[in-house]
């Protein structure tokens, strides 16, 4: 009997643990409440971040269209998590242009065109040099621009490295998890959307 009655406290303690575990994964990390950052959508509508969005769980990626290497991959990524998440009106996905001298609204609903996007709940977002960089600082995105060389043409080429993370923010425009965009285990996001779906 005492041997029994010291398995079930230890047990609780454990069930304890994995629960506690598993909710802080999702504990709010920061919040946008009470900011106001005022971009431009690829159809070129005005878009208030985060207020434009408010009500819904987003999955926001940082890209730039010129990227020859991850943030395809990053795209690709939340193009399976959408898929994943079809018909649920409370979910969205954006992305966010950290090079918004070269991603104008026509050159984003370009990428969007070209990698075949679900535009129905996917925002590609740019906007002033400054107000960009705001966000990005906000959220904890750090880029950093290779010296600029010139075509025959006269058109600027450079490349931008950057934080690879894509953030999951709920419905309230709280922070709730940051992944790695271009190593994404897609079970565990989609898990964790799902959960926000169901608060």
């Amino acid at each position: 009997m005492v041997k029994k009655k010291r398995v079930i406290p230890i047990i609780a303690v454990w069930m304890l643990v994995l629960t506690a575990s598993g909710c802080d994964r999702l504990s709010v990390k920061d919040t946008l409440e009470g900011h106001d950052f005022r971009l431009t959508n690829q159809f070129n509508e005005e878009v208030r971040f985060p207020d434009k969005y408010e009500g819904k769980i987003m999955l926001v990626g940082f890209v730039y269209t010129h990227c020859p290497d991850i943030c395809p991959v990053i795209t690709y990524n939340m193009m399976d998590i959408q898929e994943a998440i079809n018909d649920e009106e409370r979910f969205m996905l954006v992305s966010v242009s950290f090079d918004p001298q070269r991603d104008t609204p026509e050159v984003l609903s370009e990428y969007a065109s070209n990698y075949r996007l679900n535009q129905n709940n996917w925002q590609l977002l740019t906007g002033d040099v400054q107000i960009i960089e705001s966000l990005l600082e906000k959220l904890e995105i750090g880029t950093l621009k290779s010296p600029t060389r010139f075509s025959d043409s006269g058109t600027p080429i450079y490349f931008i490295d950057h934080t690879d993370k894509i953030t999951l923010i709920d419905k309230k425009g709280q922070i709730r998890r940051n992944y790695p965009g271009s190593e994404l285990d897609k079970s565990e996001v989609i898990q964790d959307i799902q959960s926000l779906l169901n608060e």
